[in-house]
């Protein structure tokens, strides 16, 4: 009998196990289905439900990458005002899903302060830009998606442009990648351009002298001369 009883305990184990598998492989799968949709549909998609968020960092990103695409597209910005703040709230709630999951997943904020800029929830976006900046300062990548929102919204950036914003700059400056992603920027804008100059100053002379060296042939390269 006790055999009986053993045969049917490790029969119901392994039942669970495989709903559970199968559970948990189709939460993975999910933000595949959305990126593999076509771009003119992501937006409509958007609009009626959020991106899911799977369990795994691969996948997580893969969902706020799906945000971060959509919410950076012109189509985004120049559709009706309903139609931007409900794909904004859909990816508001993946973004807040994943730090939720993953409090130190930077990628996450950085989501969750496009969304709230988008959605006109200013002080709660630059919140988010903080924290994104707080708990990835070194992630080269992500300082720049962070350096071009924050100059988009240069003008509302308060405290955070002196202290995340800046770090964001000096960590770009002391790198070839880093300054091609802000070059076109630095020789178009004088403002910026002035913001940047007095962030380099601060770094050590090499720096200095590899960052101007760096933007020049970044110019040169735009046509633009230096």
């Amino acid at each position: 009998m006790s055999s009986f009883f053993n045969g049917l305990l490790l029969a119901v184990s392994a039942l669970i196990l495989g709903s559970w598998g199968a559970y948990l492989a189709a939460r993975e799968i999910a933000p595949f289905d959305f990126s593999f949709a076509p771009r003119s549909e992501i937006l409509d998609r958007l609009a009626l439900e959020p991106a899911p968020v799977p369990p795994s960092t691969f996948g997580t990103n893969v969902a706020l990458e799906i945000c971060d695409e959509a919410m950076t597209r012109l189509s985004f910005h120049l559709a009706p005002s309903a139609r931007k703040s409900a794909v904004a709230n859909s990816c508001l709630e993946t973004a807040e899903t994943s730090v939720s999951q993953m409090p130190s997943h930077s990628y996450g904020y950085y989501v969750e302060a496009l969304a709230r800029f988008a959605l006109g929830e200013t002080e709660a976006a630059i919140r988010a830009l903080e924290r994104s900046q707080a708990v990835g300062p070194n992630e080269q990548w992500l300082a720049e998606r962070r350096v071009a929102l924050a100059e988009t919204h240069y003008g509302e950036l308060d405290s955070y442009e002196e202290e995340g914003h800046h770090a964001d700059l000096a960590l770009l400056a002391q790198s070839r990648r880093g300054i091609r992603s802000i070059a076109a920027r630095y020789v178009a804008n004088p403002g910026f351009r002035e913001r940047v100059t007095a962030v380099v100053e601060t770094l050590p002379n090499e720096i200095q002298q590899r960052f101007v060296n760096l933007v020049r042939a970044e110019a040169r390269s735009m046509g633009a001369g230096a």
